[in-house]
């Protein structure tokens, strides 16, 4: 991503003083024949963006907030040169050129894109406190050099600057903000309350200069989303207001109080349906079906008006109590004219980009009602009579007989209309029936294969070499194991499987352990491996699934009350993904795992039902069918035993 130039690396400083030039993608390379000759004639230590796809990444909506912008980064030698050099581009940078506000650093004086921070230029393990560059102050004060939002120095370091006070804003004034909704890098969206009166607001952050997908700038598709809503009557958040403060843009729209359509629909999907208890489950899918129809009448009232949905996905729609919202307007265009980005996601399909904007959003519609139901999608219409054998396949495992999937048919054909569907959808039916599970003979054999875990982590994971190398520098290996962002067996859990394979220091792998414990996230089924802070994942490669097989292989006897625990997030009887590395596979592996050690019935009877669902995917999938004759074999091994 970087081009370094250093001239002496032995000469700078561990921290200190750095420099940043921002840019925008229509200037940098301006910017780059500017600075690159003046640095190098000073000899003058420094990295930038090599490629273009790396600056593209660096100024979009999907570079992390803090990183973006940093087109250069400078290394003073010291505090002298720091400045004067921060004088010089300030000289010679035009005033009127643009760049991206770097949120960790703070401008020069009235600069547009030079900007600078204090930290770390080296990497340093003396100054490592669990993976995170600290200082020391004269007086014991401690500071990290981490990722942070805002300007931070350390307090006995003082600023090139005098303090800058925020002045009183429109804003701060009027509204008091109560939650982070979500983060992005082109402006994050909060919940606000009014102060006077205390009515709840969604606010629309939009930074300058952030592009998309496509080279379009994030503010492009926030205008374009409030001059849609301006249109629009119902079924869509209205506009409050719009602010203009400081460089940013701010949109302000009325709150609409309920959950998202994956959160809303879950428990009438089949990840809530129980095999034992199909009469609830008939119920359910009758929820299911209202839901269905109030999404239908939106997408209708959408299309009445001539506007299509386009970026349509589980968390752009919000269920209310009544009603059900379109919130996310960013990428939604009048009939008849062209989207600003061509989507393409799970949900929207490549192709659908150039095809009939309402039949487009019924495909889409189609693919969302797949997903949401029984966790399906298309991935090209040739999957189609595929998708609907799985999806009455699995309906019928839980006791249900139904014709929904001639809705989906409808929202796939070519002249797909939402008013015609909505008709159909009253000739829907469902009814509860006897489900006989019978193994089809075409599954039947003995794997190709082995599919343990040893082997599988020892093709997965690349990056072992490194630990190998710091082998005897526990510093070293507490350090790159807190960089450590995927905890299951395709990170810190299968390194831990290797450490204890190639000998390496109880102590160490027990510190990578504890590690994982401290992360672990309690929900209704225990205490869970996360993928992201309020996400959790049950599969081998990313989640509980996978700590529970280092647990077992490292030490079965120390982690056993841990691992019982752990073992209620596996009791599950549907997952989104079919495969044993990321899916229901990998789970029902695990459990008869467990069963080998506990003799808990539970645990074989929830395999066997994993087993039961996955068949209905993998006679589609010759690698899939695979993995599941390795586990139905070690199913089929197992005798009952003593049981608990």
């Amino acid at each position: 991503m970087y081009k370094y130039k250093i001239v002496d690396e032995e000469s700078l400083p561990i921290y200190g003083y750095k420099i940043h030039i921002s840019a925008t993608f229509d200037n940098y390379k301006d910017m780059y024949n500017l600075l690159s000759p003046l640095l190098d004639d000073r000899k003058i230590s420094y990295k930038y963006i090599y490629r273009e796809e790396d600056v593209a990444y660096n100024f979009s909506v999907r570079e992390s907030p803090v990183n973006s912008g940093k087109y250069f980064t400078i290394y003073p030698e010291n505090d002298h040169v720091f400045l004067g050099l921060l004088e010089l581009l300030y000289q010679t940078i035009p005033k009127n050129m643009e760049g991206i506000y770097i949120l960790s650093d703070r401008a020069y004086k009235d600069s547009n894109t030079i900007f600078y921070r204090y930290g770390f230029f080296k990497e340093d393990l003396e100054y490592l406190e669990k993976g995170i560059p600290t200082l020391l102050g004269p007086n014991g004060e401690k500071w990290q050099d981490y990722q942070k939002p805002y300007f931070n120095l350390p307090e006995w370091i003082q600023d090139i600057q005098e303090n800058t006070f925020i002045k009183d804003s429109y804003l701060s004034r009027n509204y008091r903000l109560k939650a982070v909704l979500s983060q992005s890098n082109g402006g994050n969206v909060y919940q606000v309350d009014s102060v006077i009166g205390g009515k709840k607001y969604i606010l629309k952050e939009c930074r300058p200069h952030i592009i998309s997908f496509g080279r379009v700038e994030n503010q492009t598709l926030r205008k374009n989303e409030y001059e849609i809503s301006r249109k629009l009557l119902d079924r869509v958040p209205t506009i409050h207001e719009t602010v203009t403060e400081w460089i940013n843009q701010y949109y302000i729209y009325e709150f609409i109080d309920g959950s998202d359509l994956l959160k809303s629909t879950k428990p009438y999907s089949i990840v809530s349906y129980q095999k034992s208890n199909k009469e609830l489950n008939v119920k359910k899918f009758k929820s299911f079906l209202l839901i269905t129809k109030e999404l239908l009448e939106l997408v209708e009232y959408l299309h009445s008006r001539n506007i299509i949905l386009n970026d349509i996905h589980p968390g752009n729609f919000i269920k209310s109590e009544d009603k059900l919202y379109f919130v996310d307007l960013e990428n939604s265009y009048e009939y008849g004219n062209k989207p600003a980005i061509g989507l393409y996601s799970v949900i929207s399909l490549k192709e659908w980009n150039s095809i009939d904007g309402k039949v487009s959003d019924c495909h889409k519609v189609g693919n969302l009602l797949l997903f949401l139901l029984a966790r399906l999608h298309v991935k090209s219409m040739n999957d189609l009579s595929q998708s609907y054998h799985i999806l009455n396949s699995l309906l019928a495992e839980f006791g249900l007989e139904t014709n929904f999937t001639s809705i989906i048919e409808k929202l796939f054909s070519k002249d797909a209309t939402v008013s015609a569907i909505l008709k159909d959808l009253n000739e829907i039916y469902v009814y509860q029936i006897e489900s006989l599970h019978g193994l089809d003979e075409v599954l039947t054999g003995q794997p190709e294969r082995s599919f343990t875990i040893t082997e599988i982590i020892n093709k997965e994971l690349v990056n072992f070499q490194r630990y190998e190398n710091a082998k005897n520098n526990q510093r070293l290996l507490q350090h790159l194991m807190h960089r450590e962002k995927n905890l299951g067996l395709d990170g810190l859990s299968g390194l831990l499987i290797l450490m204890k394979i190639y000998d390496f220091d109880c102590d160490i792998i027990d510190y990578g352990i504890n590690i994982i414990i401290e992360k672990l996230i309690v929900t209704d089924n225990g205490r869970m491996v996360p993928i992201e802070s309020n996400l959790v994942s049950p599969y081998l490669n990313n989640g509980t699934a996978g700590f529970i097989r280092a647990l077992i292989f490292i030490d079965f006897e120390k982690y056993t009350d841990l691992i019982k625990e752990l073992s209620e997030g596996l009791i599950t009887e549907f997952a989104q993904y079919a495969d044993f590395w990321n899916g229901m596979l990998g789970i029902a592996d695990t459990l008869l795992e467990l069963y080998c050690y506990f003799r808990v019935r539970k645990y074989k009877e929830v395999a066997l039902s994993l087993l039961n669902t996955v068949e209905y995917y993998v006679k589609y999938s010759k690698a899939d069918k695979q993995e599941y004759l390795y586990v139905l074999s070690k199913y089929m091994e197992l005798g009952d035993g003593e049981l608990v």
